[in-house]
Protein backbone atom coordinates (compact mmCIF):
# COMPACT_ATOMS: atom_id res chain seq x y z
CA UNK A 1 0.00 0.00 0.00
CA UNK A 2 1.65 3.52 -0.93
CA UNK A 3 2.22 5.83 2.32
CA UNK A 4 -0.12 8.61 1.16
CA UNK A 5 2.68 10.90 3.20
CA UNK A 6 5.05 10.11 0.14
CA UNK A 7 2.73 12.29 -2.45
CA UNK A 8 2.57 15.07 0.46
CA UNK A 9 6.19 15.38 0.77
CA UNK A 10 6.66 15.79 -2.92
CA UNK A 11 3.85 18.68 -3.29
CA UNK A 12 6.11 20.30 -0.28
CA UNK A 13 9.16 19.96 -2.25
CA UNK A 14 7.66 21.34 -5.66
CA UNK A 15 6.56 24.23 -3.57
CA UNK A 16 9.61 25.02 -1.97
CA UNK A 17 11.60 24.90 -5.29
CA UNK A 18 8.60 27.44 -7.04
CA UNK A 19 9.06 29.63 -4.17
CA UNK A 20 12.76 29.30 -4.09
CA UNK A 21 13.07 30.20 -7.86
CA UNK A 22 10.45 32.94 -7.23
CA UNK A 23 12.34 34.51 -4.19
CA UNK A 24 15.85 34.29 -5.88
CA UNK A 25 14.56 36.30 -8.88
CA UNK A 26 12.68 39.01 -6.99
CA UNK A 27 15.84 39.35 -4.74
CA UNK A 28 17.79 38.88 -7.73
CA UNK A 29 15.40 42.23 -9.15
CA UNK A 30 15.70 44.07 -5.92
CA UNK A 31 19.57 43.61 -5.85
CA UNK A 32 20.26 45.08 -9.00
CA UNK A 33 17.70 48.13 -8.68
CA UNK A 34 19.25 48.90 -5.87
CA UNK A 35 22.50 48.73 -7.22
CA UNK A 36 22.47 50.52 -10.46
CA UNK A 37 20.77 53.43 -8.48
CA UNK A 38 23.81 53.86 -6.44
CA UNK A 39 22.52 52.43 -2.89
CA UNK A 40 25.27 50.27 -2.15
CA UNK A 41 24.17 49.44 1.44
CA UNK A 42 21.24 48.01 0.13
CA UNK A 43 22.59 46.32 -2.33
CA UNK A 44 24.78 44.05 -0.14
CA UNK A 45 22.07 43.09 2.10
CA UNK A 46 19.51 42.24 -0.62
CA UNK A 47 23.34 40.31 -1.90
CA UNK A 48 23.87 38.55 1.14
CA UNK A 49 20.11 37.34 1.77
CA UNK A 50 20.08 35.55 -1.74
CA UNK A 51 23.15 33.65 0.03
CA UNK A 52 21.69 32.65 3.13
CA UNK A 53 18.22 31.60 0.95
CA UNK A 54 20.50 29.24 -1.09
CA UNK A 55 22.37 27.97 2.48
CA UNK A 56 19.00 27.29 3.23
CA UNK A 57 17.73 25.16 -0.23
CA UNK A 58 21.06 23.17 -0.02
CA UNK A 59 19.94 22.17 3.75
CA UNK A 60 16.87 20.70 2.68
CA UNK A 61 18.49 19.26 -0.51
CA UNK A 62 18.46 20.52 -3.72
CA UNK A 63 18.62 17.13 -5.64
CA UNK A 64 15.18 16.45 -3.79
CA UNK A 65 13.91 19.59 -4.97
CA UNK A 66 14.91 18.79 -8.23
CA UNK A 67 13.35 15.31 -8.18
CA UNK A 68 10.12 16.67 -7.39
CA UNK A 69 10.40 19.43 -9.91
CA UNK A 70 7.30 19.47 -12.57
CA UNK A 71 7.46 22.75 -14.44
CA UNK A 72 5.13 21.33 -17.61
CA UNK A 73 2.45 19.60 -15.21
CA UNK A 74 2.60 23.52 -13.20
CA UNK A 75 -1.17 24.07 -13.65
CA UNK A 76 -0.80 28.08 -12.23
CA UNK A 77 1.69 28.09 -15.05
CA UNK A 78 -0.48 29.86 -17.63
CA UNK A 79 -2.72 31.71 -15.07
CA UNK A 80 -1.79 35.51 -15.44
CA UNK A 81 -3.69 38.37 -14.62
CA UNK A 82 -3.47 41.89 -16.48
CA UNK A 83 -1.41 43.40 -13.78
CA UNK A 84 1.96 40.90 -14.25
CA UNK A 85 2.14 41.62 -17.47
CA UNK A 86 2.76 45.43 -17.31
CA UNK A 87 4.73 48.15 -14.99
CA UNK A 88 3.41 51.52 -14.79
CA UNK A 89 5.76 53.24 -12.53
CA UNK A 90 8.80 52.79 -13.98
CA UNK A 91 11.43 51.55 -10.90
CA UNK A 92 8.90 51.89 -8.08
CA UNK A 93 6.43 49.08 -10.10
CA UNK A 94 8.91 46.97 -10.20
CA UNK A 95 10.29 46.76 -6.49
CA UNK A 96 7.03 46.71 -5.34
CA UNK A 97 6.11 43.24 -7.62
CA UNK A 98 9.32 42.13 -6.42
CA UNK A 99 9.11 42.82 -2.99
CA UNK A 100 5.88 40.94 -2.92
CA UNK A 101 6.92 37.97 -4.94
CA UNK A 102 9.94 37.90 -2.43
CA UNK A 103 7.99 38.08 0.78
CA UNK A 104 5.09 35.88 -0.35
CA UNK A 105 7.55 33.34 -1.42
CA UNK A 106 9.52 32.98 1.46
CA UNK A 107 6.55 32.72 3.85
CA UNK A 108 5.52 29.69 1.42
CA UNK A 109 8.74 28.35 1.94
CA UNK A 110 8.88 28.75 5.97
CA UNK A 111 5.53 26.98 5.81
CA UNK A 112 6.69 23.91 3.93
CA UNK A 113 9.94 24.25 5.87
CA UNK A 114 7.84 23.23 9.60
CA UNK A 115 7.16 20.00 7.76
CA UNK A 116 10.04 18.69 5.76
CA UNK A 117 12.58 20.13 8.17
CA UNK A 118 11.66 23.11 11.03
CA UNK A 119 15.20 24.47 11.85
CA UNK A 120 15.43 25.69 8.26
CA UNK A 121 11.30 27.60 8.80
CA UNK A 122 13.43 29.27 11.39
CA UNK A 123 16.33 30.40 9.12
CA UNK A 124 13.69 31.45 6.97
CA UNK A 125 11.44 33.24 8.71
CA UNK A 126 14.29 35.07 9.83
CA UNK A 127 15.40 36.54 6.60
CA UNK A 128 11.74 36.76 5.45
CA UNK A 129 11.63 39.47 8.52
CA UNK A 130 14.92 41.53 7.44
CA UNK A 131 13.62 41.24 3.98
CA UNK A 132 10.38 43.28 5.23
CA UNK A 133 12.87 46.03 6.23
CA UNK A 134 15.22 46.25 3.15
CA UNK A 135 11.91 46.12 0.92
CA UNK A 136 10.31 48.88 2.76
CA UNK A 137 13.73 51.00 2.74
CA UNK A 138 13.69 50.11 -1.24
CA UNK A 139 10.57 51.42 -1.47
CA UNK A 140 10.90 54.56 0.19
CA UNK A 141 14.16 55.36 -1.62
CA UNK A 142 12.13 55.09 -5.24
CA UNK A 143 9.52 57.06 -3.89
CA UNK A 144 12.20 59.90 -3.08
CA UNK A 145 9.90 63.08 -4.41
CA UNK A 146 12.16 63.55 -7.30
CA UNK A 147 9.40 65.56 -8.79
CA UNK A 148 9.52 68.10 -6.19
CA UNK A 149 13.17 68.41 -7.34
CA UNK A 150 12.63 69.63 -10.70
CA UNK A 151 9.94 71.89 -10.18
CA UNK A 152 11.87 73.76 -7.58
CA UNK A 153 13.21 77.02 -8.86
CA UNK A 154 14.66 79.28 -5.51
CA UNK A 155 17.00 77.49 -3.16
CA UNK A 156 18.25 79.63 0.17
CA UNK A 157 21.40 78.51 2.15
CA UNK A 158 20.84 80.05 5.39
CA UNK A 159 23.77 79.63 8.68
CA UNK A 160 23.41 79.42 12.42
CA UNK A 161 24.52 82.31 13.71
CA UNK A 162 21.04 83.89 14.59
CA UNK A 163 19.56 83.50 17.98
CA UNK A 164 17.38 80.39 17.79
CA UNK A 165 14.00 82.26 17.47
CA UNK A 166 15.33 84.41 15.02
CA UNK A 167 16.55 81.98 12.96
CA UNK A 168 12.98 80.40 13.34
CA UNK A 169 11.26 83.31 12.44
CA UNK A 170 13.09 83.86 9.62
CA UNK A 171 13.21 80.29 8.17
CA UNK A 172 9.06 80.74 8.27
CA UNK A 173 9.28 83.72 6.63
CA UNK A 174 11.00 82.69 3.42
CA UNK A 175 9.20 79.93 3.40
CA UNK A 176 6.07 81.50 3.33
CA UNK A 177 7.05 83.90 0.51
CA UNK A 178 7.83 80.93 -1.77
CA UNK A 179 11.33 79.58 -0.97
CA UNK A 180 11.32 75.51 -2.18
CA UNK A 181 14.55 74.52 -0.92
CA UNK A 182 16.57 75.41 2.64
CA UNK A 183 20.06 74.50 2.90
CA UNK A 184 21.88 75.01 6.16
CA UNK A 185 25.58 75.54 5.62
CA UNK A 186 27.82 76.69 8.18
CA UNK A 187 31.51 75.60 8.15
CA UNK A 188 31.98 77.73 11.26
CA UNK A 189 29.27 76.26 13.73
CA UNK A 190 29.64 72.89 15.92
CA UNK A 191 28.20 69.67 14.65
CA UNK A 192 25.93 70.33 18.26
CA UNK A 193 25.13 73.57 16.59
CA UNK A 194 24.59 72.41 13.44
CA UNK A 195 21.69 70.27 14.63
CA UNK A 196 19.74 71.86 16.98
CA UNK A 197 19.08 74.74 13.93
CA UNK A 198 18.37 71.92 11.67
CA UNK A 199 15.64 70.37 14.38
CA UNK A 200 14.13 73.83 14.80
CA UNK A 201 13.89 74.22 11.00
CA UNK A 202 12.40 70.83 10.42
CA UNK A 203 9.54 72.14 13.18
CA UNK A 204 9.40 75.09 11.29
CA UNK A 205 8.81 73.26 7.89
CA UNK A 206 6.80 70.20 9.03
CA UNK A 207 3.95 71.39 7.42
CA UNK A 208 5.34 73.71 4.71
CA UNK A 209 5.99 72.56 0.93
CA UNK A 210 9.72 73.79 2.01
CA UNK A 211 12.23 70.82 1.95
CA UNK A 212 15.27 70.80 4.28
CA UNK A 213 18.91 70.19 3.38
CA UNK A 214 22.15 70.17 5.19
CA UNK A 215 25.74 71.20 3.33
CA UNK A 216 27.94 68.60 3.74
CA UNK A 217 26.98 66.77 7.14
CA UNK A 218 25.69 63.87 5.83
CA UNK A 219 26.48 62.30 9.02
CA UNK A 220 24.10 64.62 10.45
CA UNK A 221 22.05 64.59 7.33
CA UNK A 222 21.64 60.39 8.13
CA UNK A 223 19.85 60.86 11.73
CA UNK A 224 17.27 63.27 10.49
CA UNK A 225 14.54 63.73 8.56
CA UNK A 226 15.90 66.03 6.31
CA UNK A 227 15.37 65.82 2.57
CA UNK A 228 19.24 64.94 1.54
CA UNK A 229 22.50 66.96 1.92
CA UNK A 230 24.49 68.74 -0.48
CA UNK A 231 28.20 68.01 -0.84
CA UNK A 232 31.33 69.45 -2.52
CA UNK A 233 34.29 68.58 -5.12
CA UNK A 234 36.00 68.65 -1.91
CA UNK A 235 33.51 67.00 0.57
CA UNK A 236 32.59 63.56 1.28
CA UNK A 237 32.65 61.62 -2.44
CA UNK A 238 29.25 60.83 -4.30
CA UNK A 239 29.48 57.15 -3.54
CA UNK A 240 30.30 57.29 0.01
CA UNK A 241 27.45 59.67 0.79
CA UNK A 242 25.04 57.59 -0.34
CA UNK A 243 26.25 54.58 1.84
CA UNK A 244 25.60 56.70 4.66
CA UNK A 245 22.22 58.56 3.73
CA UNK A 246 18.65 56.99 4.41
CA UNK A 247 17.59 55.36 1.01
CA UNK A 248 14.70 57.73 0.62
CA UNK A 249 17.56 61.32 1.17
CA UNK A 250 18.26 63.13 -1.91
CA UNK A 251 22.02 63.86 -3.18
CA UNK A 252 23.16 67.08 -4.34
CA UNK A 253 26.72 67.84 -6.10
CA UNK A 254 28.40 71.47 -6.58
CA UNK A 255 30.22 71.27 -9.74
CA UNK A 256 32.05 74.18 -11.53
CA UNK A 257 32.64 72.86 -14.49
CA UNK A 258 31.48 70.58 -17.74
CA UNK A 259 33.59 67.85 -16.91
CA UNK A 260 32.08 68.17 -12.88
CA UNK A 261 28.86 68.30 -14.66
CA UNK A 262 29.16 64.94 -16.86
CA UNK A 263 30.55 63.09 -13.65
CA UNK A 264 27.37 63.88 -11.88
CA UNK A 265 24.88 62.73 -14.06
CA UNK A 266 26.78 59.31 -14.35
CA UNK A 267 27.28 59.13 -10.70
CA UNK A 268 23.54 59.57 -10.10
CA UNK A 269 23.50 62.68 -8.18
CA UNK A 270 19.27 64.04 -7.66
CA UNK A 271 20.60 67.59 -8.28
CA UNK A 272 23.80 70.15 -9.37
CA UNK A 273 24.42 73.19 -8.40
CA UNK A 274 26.62 75.15 -11.39
CA UNK A 275 29.04 78.39 -10.22
CA UNK A 276 30.29 80.39 -8.84
CA UNK A 277 28.56 82.47 -11.42
CA UNK A 278 29.82 85.89 -9.51
CA UNK A 279 31.18 86.96 -7.06
CA UNK A 280 29.71 86.13 -3.48
CA UNK A 281 29.20 88.13 -0.12
CA UNK A 282 29.07 84.99 1.80
CA UNK A 283 31.81 82.89 -0.11
CA UNK A 284 34.93 83.50 -1.49
CA UNK A 285 36.23 81.92 -4.03
CA UNK A 286 39.75 81.75 -6.40
CA UNK A 287 38.08 82.05 -9.04
CA UNK A 288 34.39 81.70 -10.56
CA UNK A 289 32.95 79.55 -13.30
CA UNK A 290 31.02 82.55 -14.66
CA UNK A 291 27.74 82.87 -17.05
CA UNK A 292 29.96 80.98 -19.86
CA UNK A 293 29.93 78.20 -17.59
CA UNK A 294 25.91 78.24 -17.04
CA UNK A 295 25.55 78.91 -20.98
CA UNK A 296 27.29 75.69 -22.04
CA UNK A 297 26.15 73.48 -18.98
CA UNK A 298 22.14 74.32 -19.75
CA UNK A 299 23.00 73.45 -23.00
CA UNK A 300 24.85 69.94 -22.72
CA UNK A 301 21.88 68.81 -19.70
CA UNK A 302 19.26 69.70 -22.39
CA UNK A 303 21.03 67.39 -24.83
CA UNK A 304 21.94 64.65 -22.25
CA UNK A 305 19.95 65.26 -18.79
CA UNK A 306 16.79 67.18 -19.73
CA UNK A 307 15.31 65.79 -16.33
CA UNK A 308 18.14 66.46 -13.72
CA UNK A 309 17.28 69.99 -11.69
CA UNK A 310 20.28 72.24 -11.90
CA UNK A 311 20.77 75.42 -9.68
CA UNK A 312 23.14 78.35 -10.80
CA UNK A 313 24.44 80.00 -7.66
CA UNK A 314 27.39 82.30 -6.18
CA UNK A 315 26.55 86.16 -6.33
CA UNK A 316 23.08 86.41 -7.92
CA UNK A 317 20.76 88.62 -6.61
CA UNK A 318 17.11 90.54 -8.34
CA UNK A 319 20.03 92.82 -10.29
CA UNK A 320 22.14 90.09 -11.58
CA UNK A 321 19.34 87.10 -11.99
CA UNK A 322 18.58 88.08 -15.56
CA UNK A 323 21.68 87.29 -16.93
CA UNK A 324 21.30 84.24 -15.47
CA UNK A 325 17.86 83.67 -16.85
CA UNK A 326 19.52 84.39 -20.26
CA UNK A 327 21.99 81.53 -20.12
CA UNK A 328 19.63 79.21 -19.75
CA UNK A 329 18.78 78.21 -16.00
CA UNK A 330 15.40 78.71 -14.38
CA UNK A 331 16.52 77.64 -10.82
CA UNK A 332 18.89 79.52 -8.59
CA UNK A 333 20.16 78.93 -5.41
CA UNK A 334 21.51 81.88 -3.21
CA UNK A 335 22.47 83.16 0.22
CA UNK A 336 22.84 86.51 1.49
CA UNK A 337 20.16 88.77 -0.76
CA UNK A 338 17.64 86.56 1.15
CA UNK A 339 18.68 85.74 4.05
CA UNK A 340 20.61 88.89 5.28
CA UNK A 341 18.14 90.93 3.24
CA UNK A 342 16.24 93.97 5.36
CA UNK A 343 13.40 92.08 4.31
CA UNK A 344 14.21 88.09 3.81
CA UNK A 345 10.51 87.46 2.72
CA UNK A 346 10.09 90.46 0.39
CA UNK A 347 13.45 89.73 -1.34
CA UNK A 348 12.69 85.99 -1.80
CA UNK A 349 9.25 87.09 -3.39
CA UNK A 350 10.84 89.27 -6.15
CA UNK A 351 13.47 86.14 -7.05
CA UNK A 352 10.37 83.94 -6.76
CA UNK A 353 8.20 86.27 -9.44
CA UNK A 354 11.17 87.11 -11.60
CA UNK A 355 12.14 83.27 -12.13
CA UNK A 356 8.63 82.68 -12.63
CA UNK A 357 8.66 84.94 -15.23
CA UNK A 358 11.53 83.84 -17.00
CA UNK A 359 12.41 83.13 -20.54
CA UNK A 360 12.06 79.47 -21.96
CA UNK A 361 12.98 77.05 -22.76
CA UNK A 362 15.40 76.88 -19.96
CA UNK A 363 16.41 73.67 -17.42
Amino acid sequence: MTDPTDHSQIVLRRMIDANANRVAEGLRTLEDVARFSGFARLQSDYKSIRHALQASIDAIGKVNLLAARDAFGDVGRETKTPSEKQRTDGTASIVAAASSRAEQGLRVIEESCKVLLPSVSTQIEQLRYRVYDLNAALQLACQRDLAFLRNAKLYVLVDCKLSVDSFRKRVADIADAGVDLIQVRDKQADPIGILQYVQVALDVLDDSKTRLVINDRVDIAATTNVAGVHVGQEDLSVNASRRLLQPWQCLGLSTHNLDQVRSGVDLGVDYIGCGPTFPSTTKSFESFSGIDFLSSAAQWLRENAPELPAYAIGGIDAQKLPEVLQAGFSRIAVGGCVWNAQNPANAAGELREMLEKGPSPAI
